[in-house]
């Protein structure tokens, strides 16, 4: 007897424990409905509450409708909306990015060139950009490169190549002209690679080979020129200094003569007046002067009747020598 009230004491917590368990099933079979709904209630709730909260970014701009209609911006942040009535749409307004491949234009001089183009846009009005605008991204893009062709076709084709700083500064101005109209402003606008067709690099390669030899041509010519002007000033100074020196023989020859005859002028008046008055004496030996004059001189100039023949008197001297006597 006393064995079997403990082993029944042991038990009967198991019995309580068991029982308790039971009941709470038996409570929620019958009320499983009731859990049912519950718990359905709580995710919906949940789900209401996730769907009426919501974020915006710091890089982002928040469109907010109600119903369809434009309600108002919504700053970077947490906000609340009424879910299934509105409609927000996140917008990026940080500065983005966008690329001109290959454009082919035509410049001024009738040379089409492939350009490319790197540009940067920031959105700073959303409502404009976004509900005003339909595909913003691609509008702009368009306008970028019809903007760029426009710069291009009142341009040369040197100026394209050597002139971007230039022609960027003319493509950004165009463009900030639409930023009002398409809600935008542009940062930043550069020419990446401005080139003309094969076919053009080509010719122009030619005519960069033309031109260097052209201009070889001209310094060889110019080289050869002056070495020729270098030779005649030579030529022609030493045909001065030997002018020069004929003339001075000449004139020294010339004044040498002078003066032998002057002093023999002088001798001979010295020696007619020695010999004026010494009678047939003084004759004779002016007869001896006479021949040996005309025997030593080449020729004589006899004037008669306004002429002026030339008699070779010592010719006629050597004949006259030259001719024997007769017996």
């Amino acid at each position: 007897m006393s064995q079997n009230i403990p082993s029944e004491e042991k038990s009967l917590p198991q019995v309580v424990n068991h029982r308790r368990s039971r009941g709470c099933l038996d409570f929620l079979v019958k009320n499983a409905a009731l859990t049912l709904v519950l718990l359905i209630v709580a995710i919906v709730l949940f789900s209401l509450a996730r769907a009426a909260v919501y974020k915006i970014r710091p890089y982002e701009r928040g469109l907010h409708l109600r119903g369809g209609a434009f309600v108002g911006i919504d700053q970077p942040g947490w906000h609340i909306q009424i879910p299934f009535v509105d409609t927000v749409i996140a917008l990026n307004v940080i500065e983005r990015s966008g690329v001109v491949e290959k454009l082919s234009a035509m410049t001024a001089d009738d040379v089409t060139m492939d350009v490319s183009l790197l540009y940067t846009y920031r959105v700073f009005d959303p409502v404009r950009y976004q509900l005003e605008v339909l595909d913003p991204d691609k509008i702009v893009s368009n306008f970028v490169q019809g903007t760029l062709r426009d710069i291009v076709n009142i341009h040369h084709m040197d100026e394209v190549m050597h002139s971007r700083a230039e022609i960027n500064q003319q493509v950004m101005t165009e463009l900030q002209k639409k930023q009002e109209q398409y809600g935008v402003n542009f940062i930043l606008v550069q020419i990446q690679n401005a080139s003309p067709p094969e076919e053009v690099v080509s010719a122009i390669k030619d005519r960069m080979v033309a031109t260097q030899l052209e201009e070889k041509a001209l310094a060889e010519a110019s080289q050869q020129r002056t070495l020729a002007d270098s030779e005649f000033y030579t030529a022609q100074k030493k045909a001065d200094g030997d002018a020069y020196q004929i003339t001075t023989l000449a004139k020294a020859q010339a004044t040498q003569i002078n003066l032998s005859s002057q002093a023999q002028v002088e001798a001979l008046r010295q020696t007619l007046a020695e010999l004026d008055g010494k009678g047939p004496l003084a004759e004779q030996y002016i007869q001896v002067l006479i021949a040996q004059e005309l025997r030593e001189n080449s020729k004589w100039i006899v004037s008669s009747s306004g002429t002026m023949p030339i008699i070779d008197l010592r010719e006629v001297a050597t004949q006259a020598t030259a001719t024997p006597a007769a017996p």
